[in-house]
């Protein structure tokens, strides 16, 4: 369970990252006052598939789904090949996952993963289609407001998760002192 507990922090240290950075470069569009004009400027200089690098928005397709494969293999791993015979096996094996004892031990935290993984992902499919047109025509700046808003609040409640998981980590595993005795 520690080894996928550290996983698990690890893959959101890279999504809280990757969110921080999206709203970096929302911030760096509503700075340059992105409208049709400066969009065209842009195109001008940074041709073609440049365009998602000149403001470092880090929506590639496929991030979100290849992210989550990362989790759901980190809290439901595959039954290893020698408990796939037996169906029993198969099925005890199964239920000994980190989803199953995250949601034994500490509920509120899985709850709260959930939700904001679940958040994140949607803003992300809601969105790179709308980036991608605002880099192409410029955005309303009401739309980029709301836009930055939500990103900040799924960063915001990624980075929350994040630590809950890091207390949960160093309560249950602690490193111990120099001395050798523990923590």
């Amino acid at each position: 369970m520690h080894e996928a507990l550290l996983e698990l922090h690890e893959i959101l240290s890279d999504w809280c990252e990757a969110a921080r950075r999206t709203g970096q470069a929302l911030e760096r569009l509503r700075s340059q006052h992105l409208t049709r004009v400066t969009v065209e400027e842009i195109w001008a200089t940074n041709a073609g598939p440049k365009r998602k690098k000149v403001l470092g928005i880090p929506l590639k397709p496929g991030y979100i789904e290849w992210a989550q494969r990362d989790i759901d293999a980190v809290m439901s791993p595959m039954v290893p090949l020698t408990q796939r015979w037996s169906v029993t096996k198969r099925r005890q094996a199964a239920r000994r996952s980190l989803r199953s004892l995250m949601r034994i031990y500490c509920a509120d935290l899985l709850d709260g993963f959930e939700a904001a993984v679940e958040a994140r992902s949607n803003w992300v499919k809601d969105h790179r289609d709308k980036i991608d047109r605002a880099l192409k025509q410029g955005i309303g700046a009401d739309q980029l407001d709301l836009m930055i808003q939500e990103t900040a609040d799924t960063t915001s409640q990624l980075d929350t998760v994040r630590e809950n998981l890091k207390r949960l980590i160093q309560e249950r595993y602690p490193m111990g002192s120099p001395d050798g005795q523990a923590g």
